[in-house]
């Protein structure tokens, strides 16, 4: 089969929908003929969020294009709640070349926004089996827009299926239960890759008494790494011997290291920057919990990839994000700090369970 995918975000910027593509496109790229169809990314973008080392596990072919023509750009968006169409012209004059060359037996476009009109098109006017997979941070929530959700089910009517990453991602859109498509979730490998959690450790100067508290994420302000160093103030507070491991990049990166210095928890902070796929499973292994505090996920990969380790989690109860208290983890509600005492209150008893 000719397989034909279209996504806004792709390698070599790193993080949770980059990974799963590469995931999901590599394995079937064995069976069929997989082209991946792309734009070139922000310089900014692949500076703060880059790397290469995943390129060796690329099997298929990639093309990018020149995103000039989007209608995103267009001030408006949000004063109008989203009313101004959302969509990129230059996508879907990519797909028509695509179509035009490879003869895909199937498309299947990552993103409503600002990929979503190319589906159309490809599906109504080029009679291309089309597949919508809704997975990321243009499905309803937190700052999205208000009316794009019914730009999602005037596209996901016109395509011919849906799927989705998480059962929130269908609720966003339609409501509980509801809506049309199938869920289908993310994946992590199980059993997860083995690593060195002592090495780890003794790499880092962590106490073996310490609780090492693993996070993992962009340094970005979505992601509210703030809280986490706010409530590993609180543990100190309390008498709890513990370090914060934090892993990512990005522009928050300074703040957030200022921030630890006038918390006074530099001492207990580390901040190891870009983890490389082959270290990674050494932090899971050396980490007591994971904890994770980002304000808007539509799966968050990064928390199936800590309890694939076995590790106690502690995340906020906020879009996609959800735990049973019961199931290894603890959710504490996201808000502002001077309002989050669940948070850091959650993150101690989290801790608690891990010794």
């Amino acid at each position: 089969m000719r397989i034909l995918v279209l996504t806004p975000t792709f390698l070599p910027v790193v993080g949770g929908a980059e990974l799963v593509l590469l995931e999901v496109y590599r394995r079937l790229a064995r069976r069929h003929d997989v082209r991946v169809l792309t734009p070139w990314l922000a310089e900014s973008l692949r500076r703060d969020h880059g790397s290469s080392e995943y390129d060796g596990l690329v099997n298929f072919a990639v093309e990018r294009y020149e995103d000039r023509v989007t209608l995103m750009r267009v001030r408006g968006h949000r004063w109008t709640a989203g009313a101004l169409p959302p969509f990129s012209l230059s996508a879907v004059a990519a797909v028509r070349r695509a179509i035009a060359a490879a003869r895909p037996d199937v498309l299947n476009v990552h993103y409503a926004m600002p990929t979503g009109l190319a589906a159309v098109v490809a599906e109504r006017t080029f009679g291309v089996p089309t597949v919508l997979t809704l997975n990321g941070r243009d499905v309803p929530g937190p700052g999205v827009p208000a009316l794009w959700r019914w730009w999602q089910r005037a596209l996901i009517a016109l395509v011919s299926e849906t799927t989705y990453v998480s059962g929130y991602c269908r609720d966003a859109i339609y409501g509980a239960g509801r809506g049309r498509g199938e869920v289908v979730v993310n994946g992590v490998e199980l059993p997860p890759p083995a690593g060195d959690g002592r090495a780890v450790r003794a790499a880092l100067e962590v106490s073996p008494d310490d609780c090492l508290v693993f996070a993992l994420q962009r340094l970005a302000p979505e992601k509210r790494v703030d809280a986490l160093l706010h409530a590993l103030r609180h543990c100190l507070d309390g008498g709890t011997a513990v370090t914060l491991v934090i892993g990512g990049t990005g522009p928050e990166a300074p703040g957030l290291r200022a921030l630890a210095a006038e918390l006074g928890i530099d001492k207990h902070v580390r901040f190891v920057g870009y983890i490389p796929r082959a270290a990674l499973a050494g932090y899971f292994e050396a980490c007591d919990v994971f904890a994770f505090h980002s304000t808007y996920e539509t799966f968050g990969l990064v928390v199936a990839q800590a309890m694939s380790y076995g590790r106690p989690v502690v995340t906020v109860r906020s879009t996609a994000l959800w735990l049973g208290q019961r199931r290894r983890g603890l959710r504490a509600r996201a808000r502002a700090r001077r309002r989050a005492r669940p948070w850091p209150l959650g993150f101690s008893t989290c801790i608690t369970w891990a010794r």
